[in-house]
């Protein structure tokens, strides 16, 4: 329910801030939460102490506008933090019918076309369509593999990134923006379960509630053929299918990397 996603989300970050990091004085002697407590984040988003905790509990219905900014306020979310916020309290989306998972022929012929590594992923990162590129920098960029199990649970996956802890904080902090909502989906839910029974790394990281934009990345790999690799890492949003990401791994141009990767392919760089 999206009560519950907003109510989740306020607990955890309510939880990772210290009175001090927003101007409050620090309480004498022990405190008994491990961040501000209910009532300094109402005050310092000028509401009731009885609204917020109805807002923690799940039975504070949708909050205004002008209330989810002032909570934005005192919370200290920045811009991405803040528009995810702002997701959880918008109307319901209609639900994405059989065909949403089905890739545009465009978006397919483009990918085949296209001599870096790029695929593309559906609503619960589901690898839907992939070219030849992808599986030569990873077997596990292939159709039907999830990008989500594949990161956490392939050991192989995970030794291919030079900074695999701090590329599985972002990923996860990226996953959050994307799928807002969509969290509270039965078939997400279920995905979510298994990796938090399978990976404390994940557990923790999901726990966190992080949410981070979907900006250009660098993948720093090591892979088992080419070497140290430093890609550009692109999420584009297909058009028309809000739920699927074109990912592309491409290097820069003119560089060494350029020239690792196409040696690896296979294909001739200018």
């Amino acid at each position: 329910m999206t009560d519950d996603l907003l109510a989740n989300y306020l607990r955890a970050r309510r939880s990772q801030l210290r009175p001090g990091d927003v101007g409050l004085p620090g309480a004498g002697g022990r405190r008994r939460v491990s961040g501000l407590r209910r009532e300094e984040v109402a005050l310092l988003a000028g509401i009731s102490a009885d609204y917020y905790l109805r807002l923690e509990q799940g039975r504070g219905g949708t909050p205004s506008p002008q209330v989810v900014r002032a909570l934005a306020r005192a919370l200290r979310l920045d811009e991405a933090a803040t528009t995810y916020l702002t997701s959880l309290t918008a109307p319901s989306a209609p639900a994405a019918g059989a065909t949403g998972e089905q890739v545009p022929a465009s978006v397919e012929n483009l990918v085949w076309l296209l001599p870096w590594p790029a695929f593309v992923t559906g609503r619960n990162f589901d690898i839907l369509t992939a070219n030849p590129s992808a599986a030569l920098l990873s077997p596990e960029l292939t159709v039907g593999r999830n990008r989500l199990r594949s990161f956490f649970l392939v050991e192989s996956e995970r030794s291919l990134y030079r900074d695999w802890e701090a590329t599985a904080q972002r990923f996860v902090a990226v996953v959050r923006d994307i799928v807002g909502r969509g969290a509270s989906r039965p078939d997400f839910l279920a995905l979510v379960g298994e990796l938090t029974e399978r990976s404390a790394t994940f557990r923790d990281l999901w726990g966190r509630h992080e949410v981070v934009a979907r900006d250009t990345e660098l993948a720093l790999l090591d892979h088992p053929v080419a070497g140290h690799l430093r890609l550009n890492l692109e999420r584009l949003i297909v058009m028309g299918r809000p739920d699927q990401g074109l990912v592309i791994y491409h290097p820069t141009i003119g560089s060494q990397d350029a020239d690792r990767l196409a040696g690896l392919l296979g294909i001739a760089v200018s």
